[in-house]
C-alpha cells in the first residue's frame, strides 16, 4: 500500500462510497416493498434524502472498521497515517459531491458532520481496539 498509497486510497474512499449508496438503494427497496408500498414515488424520494445520511454513518462506521482491522491484521506499513487519510479523503471525496449536488449546507451540515464524524471513529476504534 506504500507506493500510490494516496490513488489507491481514493479508489478505496470511492468503492466505500459507491457501497454506500448502494445499500442505501436496498435500504429504500425494502422500504417501498415491504415496509411502506403503495405509495407516491414523491414519498420514497424524501424517505431515501432523510435516511440516506444515516445509513451513511451507521454502514459508514462498520465499513470504515473493518477495512483498518484488516489493515491491522496484516500489519500494514505507515498505518496510524492509513487510519486518517482514509476518512479525509472520503469526506473531501463526499464535499466535493454534495457541493456539486447543490445541498444546502445550512441545513445538511449537522447531519454531515456525524455521519463523517462515524466514519473517523470507525477508523481510529478499528485501529485501537485488539483484533
Amino acid at each position: 500500500m506504500k507506493k500510490y498509497a494516496v490513488l489507491k486510497l481514493i479508489g478505496l474512499a470511492m468503492l466505500t462510497m459507491i457501497t454506500l449508496v448502494l445499500i442505501s438503494f436496498l435500504e429504500v427497496a425494502v422500504y417501498s416493498y415491504l415496509i411502506n408500498p403503495g405509495q407516491d414515488a414523491a414519498v420514497y424520494d424524501a424517505h431515501a434524502l432523510s435516511s440516506a445520511p444515516y445509513i451513511s454513518g451507521i454502514f459508514g462506521f462498520i465499513i470504515f472498521f473493518l477495512v483498518v482491522r484488516y489493515w491491522k491484521k496484516k500489519k500494514y506499513p505507515n498505518l496510524t497515517t492509513l487510519v486518517f487519510l482514509f476518512p479525509l479523503i472520503y469526506v473531501l471525496l463526499d464535499l466535493i459531491i454534495v457541493t456539486a449536488a447543490g445541498v444546502r449546507w445550512a441545513e445538511f451540515l449537522i447531519i454531515f458532520l456525524i455521519a463523517n464524524g462515524a466514519k473517523f471513529l470507525g477508523s481510529f476504534l478499528g485501529y485501537k481496539l485488539k483484533p
